[in-house]
């Protein structure tokens, strides 16, 4: 048994190194950089150690970063949380037997496969633009002044147009959990005399705990990543206003051509990221407990 089990190791070996190489050696080299002092522009300066002067630098000497993580926690908690509520409400509507209902959910999902930057596009010229943007013509219409919403609310303007794009990955993680619970536990609820929201909140929700716990988790590690939609439709501004994590890494490696902060702000936003999905699952668990006592 020991004899099959070391030659089974030894044959997935190559492959384990491989994928291990592939996924750390980046962060490796990430960290290793985080510790040098490297600006791309003064090459006459070489690479040097120097520590953790960047750490110390980004996290308490750069007010900028400090207001990006908290952009950056303050949007991913509105993306989340808004693309479950109109995911569980489009998974509940779809899940529902009508008439053209494999059409309905092809549309519903058909925003998820839109690529980020066209998402930016299409919502910052045709349905924001304040000059010509459909918003702001019908908001005209009703008598409602004109607003120039990505400069006024920018959060806001981000947090639309992700919730767009990411409601329906939250609606087809709940469709598969509703798929999964019994009709006979919703039909013996309905005999008893419970009420549709009582339904909800007693048997249908607690059982999709984990598909909620797994969207939140997922789209929460996928959204911590949002780039393309600040990039294209408000660079970071007004001012700091949506300069998130992400995004203020790119800046400080494109315009500052700094390697070694930037490296320090990409550790320093990777360990952000486990903390909060750590936090996330630990939250969840102890909800979904509390709602199945």
């Amino acid at each position: 048994m020991t004899m099959a089990r070391s030659t089974r190791m030894l044959l997935i070996a190559p492959a384990i190194i491989y994928l291990a190489a592939l996924t750390q050696a980046p962060f490796i080299l990430t960290l290793w950089y985080s510790f040098q002092k490297w600006i791309l522009t003064s090459p006459e300066l070489g690479v040097s150690f120097v520590g953790f002067e960047n750490f110390s630098y980004t996290l308490f000497g750069d007010a900028i970063f400090r207001a990006a993580v908290l952009n950056l926690v303050l949007i991913t908690a509105g993306i989340v949380l808004f693309s479950l509520f109109f995911g569980m409400i489009f998974a509940l509507l779809l899940h529902r037997k009508f008439p053209g209902q494999g059409i309905a959910r092809s549309l519903a999902i058909a925003p998820f496969f839109v690529m980020p930057t066209v998402n930016a596009v299409v919502w910052k010229n045709l349905l924001l633009n304040p000059v010509f943007g459909f918003v702001n013509y019908y908001t005209t219409k009703i008598g409602l002044p004109r607003v120039d919403i990505l400069a006024a609310f920018p959060k806001l303007g981000i947090i639309t147009m992700a919730v767009w794009q990411w409601t329906p990955f939250m609606m087809l993680i709940l469709l598969a959990g509703l798929q999964s619970v019994p009709d006979e536990i919703r039909e013996a609820a309905e005999v008893d005399g419970a009420t549709p929201w009582e339904e909800f909140r007693y048997i249908t929700f607690p059982l999709l705990g984990p598909f909620v716990e797994l969207s939140v988790l997922l789209a929460t590690i996928y959204v911590l990543q949002l780039f393309g939609e600040i990039f294209v439709a408000t660079q970071g501004g007004p001012g700091s206003a949506t300069t998130t994590l992400p995004y203020y890494v790119y800046e400080t490696i494109s315009q500052g051509n700094d390697v070694g902060t930037s490296s320090a702000q990409g550790v320093c936003a990777v360990v952000l990221a486990s903390i909060i999905a750590t936090f996330l699952l630990r939250l969840l668990a102890r909800t979904f407990k509390v709602a199945k006592a």
